[in-house]
């Protein structure tokens, strides 16, 4: 079976902005960790980072003619492909227990740079279960 992992991490110092980017990443994944359990929506799910994403000043759409912002789903299916179903994104899919999911929001800026943090999820009848043990720090 497959599993996926990203970190963003920066040699030396960070700027503001992608301080400001890589926390407002990580309130994204914790708005994923709340809302995944059995029945959920993975679109609803979606929306709902893409709304914070905004409200904390960082838009997704064509920006200077390219895109720029969360321009990717939220998360995908594993097990035996790296990419299957259920999507986390912007179509419609209903989580089950015992699905296995990543939670990988991003954003990108030309200019910023990116930041992507993405754990494994395991959905469970109440909630789920974080099944990556790698720490998140953004400057090494």
């Amino acid at each position: 079976y497959f599993g996926d992992l990203s970190r963003t991490v920066v040699r030396g110092r960070a700027s503001e902005r992608l301080k400001e980017a890589y926390v407002t990443v990580q309130a994204g994944q914790e708005v994923a960790f709340r809302e995944i359990r059995d029945g959920a929506d993975g679109r609803a799910i979606h929306q709902k980072i893409l709304a914070l994403f905004e409200q904390r000043g960082f838009p997704t759409g064509r920006i200077g003619g390219r895109m720029q912002g969360f321009f990717h789903g939220t998360g995908h299916g594993l097990g035996l492909d790296i990419h299957e179903p259920p999507r986390i994104g912007a179509t419609q899919a209903t989580l089950r227990t015992g699905h296995v999911v990543t939670v990988e929001p991003g954003l990108y800026y030309i200019g910023m740079g990116g930041v992507r943090l993405e754990d494994v999820v395991l959905v469970t009848p109440k909630g789920n279960r974080n099944l990556t043990r790698y720490p998140k720090f953004l400057e090494i």
